[in-house]
């Protein structure tokens, strides 16, 4: 994440002019506590000439100081600072200079050339008003496009500016929330001072957050610190606040500022240090400033070295695993494909853990992950096995995400069904034949007779060998659908039969209609009586 571009004449010739203006400059910043450490006069060089004035600083953390009356009118003065390509840098220039009422006196202009010595930005407001730094006038962060040394000139404008009034220049990482960043880190231990220490800004409004520092095994970080770099209601610029002056240079009130990186300096509001190679920190902090609040992270090296990944975590919402591949039923033997995926964030880890005995004995299985869906496959089980599983995954935001789910592993039940013809005769019963496979005595089989008009179920039961039969006599002629269906089991799914048509003929005319002929006959006779009794009545 950092690197080294030193060039070797600049820092040649800056080792010899420090000897020389030493005295002088630090005569000038020794009551500022920061500017006096071993970490910074060891990384922030500062050359003074006839013709050309600039500070070199090694990393982008430090804050360079411009003295009173330090760039006079019509006078320049130039900070370099190696920067990668792709990240995202907030710089910013505050001090006595900034006064945005009609009594501004001072009027900085700025110039930004990329390592290859082009103009990159130019930013040229009026006298007091504070530049935006960014890649563009509303981009708060400036993002490089190459890496290596950028040159960012300060000239005091000849023509509007009517004072060379204290400024503060800094350059700083600036990490996003809510997601991993990657960083380089070496211990006291390994010949180099330039990776012994980093630090980064970030913003947060939330009231509650942590930062998560996962360290590989071949570092030991001496300390991890965070600092509170805004005062409530702070100044902002392209909606970030901009940090209290002298809390930048190790100055403290009350819980703002004393940004250092020295063992024995102030610690900030909240600090962790590993106890071993490779043991991951956890830094939680409760904000009392309401708003938009910034802070720096600082990262002091003990032995070893490697790279440290970073999280600041705002987002606690707890989120959900849903079922992509669920299966509710299994066949004998038949591995189990689980799969889930979160509404959250990416997924970092998870495992299944599985039972077969009602979580009597378990076995765990790491899944696979993609993204936000995480798989397993659950080996074949025998038949009357209820698997039950459980699933615990942590997101890249270290939330934790919890399911359970449980299926059945049965044989399939077969249902075959037979009549011994198709067609049959009115009053005549149906017979029908069937087996159940695997076969058992006693499986409950319910055998239906449907026509448009009627449903008639039969319910039955196997013997041993699986058989059954069912008998039915159809109360109308027609066309009958027959199936029959086997409740599901311990060991067995519900099974469902085959379907038979069978037809039922007409019954016989004399049959059909016979109620009407014994009505009409009965009507014959009744009358005939009737006749009779008249007849033989009036004699």
């Amino acid at each position: 994440m950092h690197f080294k571009n030193n060039p070797t004449q600049i820092l040649s010739a800056i080792a010899i002019v420090m000897i020389i203006i030493s005295p002088f400059f630090i005569a000038k910043v020794s009551s500022l506590q920061l500017t006096t450490t071993t970490e910074y006069t060891n990384n922030v060089y500062t050359y003074i000439s006839s013709t050309e004035n600039y500070t070199y600083v090694d990393k982008p953390i430090f804050p360079v100081l411009i003295n009173q009356t330090q760039i006079p009118i019509d006078q320049n003065w130039t900070i370099i600072c190696p920067l990668q390509q792709n990240h995202n840098y907030h710089i910013y220039c505050i001090g006595s200079w900034i006064n945005t009422s009609s009594a501004a006196s001072t009027d900085y202009d700025f110039y930004v050339y990329g390592p290859d010595g082009n103009l990159v930005s130019s930013h040229t407001e009026s006298a007091g008003l504070p530049p935006h730094l960014g890649s563009s006038t509303d981009d708060p962060f400036f993002t490089p496009s190459e890496t290596g040394n950028y040159s960012f000139v300060i000239s005091n404008n000849p023509y509007d500016s009517k004072g060379a009034q204290q400024a503060t220049f800094m350059i700083i990482e600036d990490l996003p929330t809510d997601q991993w960043n990657t960083g380089y880190l070496e211990g006291n231990d390994v010949n180099s001072s330039l990776y012994n220490s980093w630090a980064y800004e970030f913003t947060a409004n939330a009231s509650y957050f942590q930062v998560y520092v996962n360290v590989p095994s071949t570092l030991d970080v001496y300390e991890a610190r965070l600092y509170l770099m805004s005062t409530a209601n702070p100044s902002t610029l392209n909606s970030v606040p901009l940090p209290w002056e002298p809390g930048l240079y190790g100055n403290l009130s009350g819980s703002v500022g004393g940004y250092n990186f020295d063992s024995d300096g102030y610690r900030g509001v909240a600090y962790a240090s590993c106890e071993y190679s490779g043991q991951p920190m956890v830094l939680s902090y409760n904000s009392s400033n309401p708003g938009l609040n910034l802070y720096h992270l600082v990262l002091i090296g003990e032995s070893g070295s490697g790279n440290v990944q970073i999280m600041i975590k705002t987002n606690f919402a707890n989120g959900t695993l849903t079922p992509v591949i669920a299966p509710q039923e299994l066949y004998p033997n038949t591995p189990a494909n689980i799969s889930y995926t979160s509404n959250s964030t990416s997924l970092q880890q998870a495992q299944l853990t599985y039972s077969t005995d009602n979580w009597n004995n378990t076995q765990a299985i790491d899944m696979q992950i993609s993204n936000q869906t995480c798989n397993a496959t659950i080996p074949g089980q025998p038949a009357g096995s209820l698997v039950q599983y459980e699933i615990d995954a942590t997101d890249t935001l270290q939330n934790s995400l919890q399911t359970t789910g449980s299926y059945t592993v049965k044989d399939p039940a077969t249902v075959n069904i037979t009549t011994v013809k198709s067609q049959f005769k009115y009053g005549q019963n149906i017979i029908v034949n069937g087996a159940v496979t695997p076969s058992d005595s006693n499986t409950s089989v319910q055998v239906e007779f449907l026509t448009a008009r009627s449903i008639q179920l039969i319910n039955c039961t196997t013997t041993s060998d699986g058989q059954f039969n069912a008998t039915y006599k159809p109360n109308a002629s027609g066309t009958w659908e027959v199936d029959a269906t086997t409740n599901e089991t311990q060991i067995c799914y519900r099974g469902d039969s085959n379907e038979l048509l069978v037809t039922v003929a007409p019954p016989p005319v004399y049959v059909k209609y016979s109620l009407y002929f014994i009505i009409g006959f009965a009507g014959i006779i009744g009358a005939g009586v009737a006749v009779w009794f008249l007849k033989f009545r009036g004699k």
